[in-house]
Order: C-alpha cells, then sequence, then structure tokens
C-alpha cells in the first residue's frame, strides 16, 4: 500500500492541470543529461584552444611582415597566447551554454509555470506576452554574462580594453534592452501571425525586410550614439584629406566624425555606415591617436572600398535573403515539434507563449549553425574592400603598417586556428599583409617591403 501511495504521489508531481481541466504530463529528463553533454563539448573546445594557443605561421611567411615574430615583440606574443584561447572558448561555448538554459526552461515546465502565473494576474494579453518575452530573455542573457563579463576582464588585464566596470555594465544592460526589444518584436510578430493562420511564414518574411534597412538606416544616427560619443573630426586638416579621398572614389560626404573609443578599448578601427541620408564616416579616436596620415587614409580607402562596391547594399539584400531561408526553415520545425512534443512540454499550439523558449533556441541554433557561411561571404568583402584600398592609394607600406599596428593594439593572432577562421568575419592578419605583399610585388616587382624590419625583436625559435 505504501509503494502504491508513493507512485500516486510521483505521478501527482508530474501531472499539470489547463484551466479547462486538461492534464497534461511532463516527461522530466534528467538534468545531467544536457549538463554533462555541455561538460563534454566545452572540455573538448578547451583541449582544442590549449592545444593551438602557441602563435605560428605557414613557414613561407617566416621572416616576412607578415610574420608576428618580426613586427611584436616577445612579451606581446605572450599576451596573445594567454588572453586568445579564453576569447575564443567563451565565444563557442557561450551559445550552447544559453541553449542549455532555454532548453531547461522549457522541458522542465519552467515556462509554463510562467504563463500560468502571468494567466491568474488576468492582465490583458498585451501585457503578460511582454512580460513573459522578458524572462526568457533574461534568462539566457544571465546565463552567459559571468563568461561575456570574464572575457571583458581578460582583455582588461591584457591592455585591450581600457572601459571601466560600471561603463562595461551599462553598455551591457542598454544592449540587453535592445535586443530585448527586437526579440520582442520578432517573436511578436511570428506568434501574432500564427494566431491568424494562413502563410505566417511568408508575412513575417515581408515585415522583416523593411525593417532589416530600417535599422540599417538608423543605426548610426540612434543606435551608436547610445554606447559611444560621436563628434565632428577636431582635425579640419585630417578631415579635409580623408574627404578629399572620398571624393576620388565619388562619395560626396560633407563630414567626417570622430568615435570617442579611447574610454572602452585600445584597438583601432573605421567605418562607412548608414544609407541615403544618414551616410557617415567615422573614425575612432584611437586610430587618430595610433596611425599616421598614411596609414590612417589607409584605413578609410578600406571602408571607402566598402561603400563603393556596395557591400551595403549588399549586406542588406543578403540579410533579407537569410531571413527567408531561417523563418522557412525553423518555422517548419517549430510547428512540427510544437504539433509532436507541444503537449510534454505545455505548449497548447504553436501562438502559445510557452513555445518561446523553443522559438529561441532554434533560431539561435540556425544562426551559429549558418554562421561559417556568412562570414565566408563577408571575408571575400572585406579582401574585396583590401584590394580596392591598395588600387586606389598603390600604398602597400601603409596597408601593411596599420594591419600591423592594429595587430599590436588589440593583440590579435595573425593566423588563428582553423575553427576560429571558419567564424571570423575578416580573414586573418597574415592573409591580409600576404595580399598587400603580393600587390608590392605585382606593382614595383622589388623586394617584399617590411622584411625583418630593423630594431624589432625577433621571438626566438
Amino acid at each position: 500500500m505504501e509503494r502504491k501511495i508513493r507512485a500516486y504521489d510521483s505521478l501527482k508531481n508530474r501531472v499539470r492541470h489547463e484551466p479547462g481541466g486538461r492534464m497534461m504530463y511532463f516527461r522530466k529528463k534528467p538534468v545531467m543529461i544536457p549538463l554533462l553533454v555541455f561538460a563534454v563539448y566545452a572540455s573538448l573546445l578547451g583541449v582544442y584552444f590549449w592545444y593551438t594557443a602557441p602563435v605560428r605561421v605557414p613557414a613561407e611567411f617566416a621572416g616576412t611582415a607578415a610574420d608576428p615574430a618580426v613586427y611584436m615583440t616577445n612579451g606581446q606574443l605572450d599576451d596573445i597566447e594567454s588572453m586568445r584561447p579564453w576569447l575564443r572558448w567563451v565565444f563557442f561555448v557561450t551559445p550552447p551554454l544559453q541553449w542549455l538554459a532555454l532548453w531547461l526552461l522549457l522541458t522542465g515546465g519552467t515556462a509554463v509555470r510562467w504563463r500560468k502565473a502571468l494567466e491568474r494576474t488576468r492582465l490583458p494579453p498585451a501585457v503578460r506576452y511582454p512580460v513573459f518575452v522578458f524572462f526568457v530573455w533574461a534568462v539566457s542573457s544571465l546565463a552567459a554574462f559571468p563568461f561575456r563579463f570574464a572575457s571583458y576582464r581578460v582583455s582588461y588585464a591584457h591592455g585591450v580594453a581600457t572601459q571601466s566596470v560600471p561603463g562595461w555594465l551599462r553598455d551591457w544592460s542598454v544592449s540587453f534592452l535592445l535586443d530585448y526589444a527586437a526579440v520582442l518584436a520578432a517573436l511578436g510578430a511570428a506568434q501574432w501571425l500564427m494566431s491568424r493562420g494562413g502563410r505566417w511564414k511568408g508575412k513575417l518574411w515581408l515585415l522583416s525586410v523593411p525593417f532589416i534597412a530600417f535599422y540599417m538606416y538608423i543605426q548610426p544616427v540612434f543606435i551608436s550614439p547610445l554606447f559611444v560619443d560621436i563628434r565632428p573630426m577636431s582635425d579640419e586638416r585630417l578631415e579635409r584629406s580623408i574627404l578629399e579621398l572620398a571624393r576620388r572614389a565619388d562619395i560626396h560626404a560633407g563630414r567626417v566624425f570622430e568615435a570617442e573609443m579611447s574610454s572602452k578599448t585600445n584597438a583601432v578601427n573605421a567605418e562607412v555606415r548608414g544609407l541615403g541620408s544618414t551616410l557617415r564616416i567615422v573614425v575612432w579616436d584611437t586610430a587618430l591617436e595610433q596611425l599616421g596620415e598614411e596609414e590612417l587614409l589607409q584605413v578609410m580607402a578600406h571602408e571607402i572600398g566598402h561603400y563603393v562596391k556596395r557591400h551595403l547594399e549588399w549586406a542588406a539584400a543578403g540579410y533579407a535573403l537569410w531571413s527567408l531561408v531561417l523563418i522557412a526553415a525553423v518555422g517548419t520545425l517549430y510547428e512540427r515539434l510544437a504539433a509532436s512534443r507541444g503537449g510534454r512540454w505545455g505548449i497548447r499550439r504553436p501562438s502559445d507563449m510557452t513555445g518561446v523558449p523553443l522559438m529561441l533556441l532554434l533560431v539561435s541554433v540556425a544562426l551559429f549553425v549558418c554562421q561559417p557561411a556568412a562570414n565566408a561571404i563577408s571575408r571575400e568583402a572585406e579582401r574585396a574592400a583590401d584590394l580596392y584600398a591598395l588600387e586606389l592609394t598603390g600604398n602597400a607600406e601603409a596597408e601593411i603598417a596599420f594591419i600591423q599596428k592594429t595587430a599590436r593594439t588589440s593583440l590579435s593572432d595573425s593566423y588563428p586556428p582553423l575553427l576560429s577562421r571558419l567564424y571570423s568575419t575578416h580573414p586573418s592578419d597574415l592573409e591580409r599583409i600576404a595580399m598587400a605583399l603580393r600587390f608590392s610585388e605585382e606593382r614595383s616587382g622589388n623586394d617584399r617591403p617590411g622584411k625583418d624590419r630593423p630594431g624589432e625583436e625577433r621571438r626566438g625559435g
């Protein structure tokens, strides 16, 4: 008799009642299984990045301007070998950690309990849904927070990041709220269209296209200033040089803007952002401080190359096409899982807010898996911009010099391991310098510039 009572109590713990009296059964899979899978994955990545930590270059580039032993000190190379493996590990571990958090929310019944608690408040659906999405997004973001904060502290300890802890926390909070607003809009539109029936995936894609264009339009004017102070360039002579270079490429910009990034990082960069009337040429103040004029103009020529070759427009078209594939694939898979396993997870229908963790999980996995393909396209665009800059200025020495300087200030690995290269948006520093070396040889037929630069400390074998 006692055994039957224990069995009955166990069954009650696994049964949930819907408001209408319908009973749902939750199969509580052991938490240890997904945790063990995650631990094995994280451990294997740790071994891989530890093994690939030493800075190496292919033999044919040893001793050339593409070899970091030529333009970096032993101390800088040691810092790269201690910092970069950690940052790479965090990059690849953080998304699966968020997937784990979303999976446990869904399969553990927490999402259902939140939904029921909100329903008991008798708040209108227009209020309950944003609150529910906020809870889910908070769990996902907070799961990754310790790793992101640790990465920032590692970068700070190595002199790359310069931002204070309060400043970093502020930027993280602003990013969290902006991402939450975007997630709420996307998931809210998707589930509202599901509730209406019909071809909701096609309608959602039609909504996404103007949203993508609108974001690219407002980003340099309204989004970027939330994180950094952007003002007109104070050096009028340098501004005229940059605008003259832009006019040679048929870009008629009225001003060049300066972004105050030195309070956040020692890395250098410049960018051409925006569409139409919001087009802006922006130079980081770190670039103004650390680069010579020829090197800075070379950086700007690269950014101008993106504009001339319509990479911004192609990116917008690519995002639109990618969103079509993503919505079709993820939407179909979500509908099938909601139909086949929704009863176990408390998803009453595809438009039920309980399905939000599942939707976020599927979208995140799809984005992560397909990122190498998207980044391969990005790397080709970066190579094209590099080649355009070389052809516009004809200054391979300045190209090599600015890549070497940016590598020193950001402590970037000139030739990272294969897995990192697959997920990188830019070619490696070694590949970019090698292109400049080939360009110089083809132009002049002279010896490679920058080889064994005098005064630079060589790293021992």
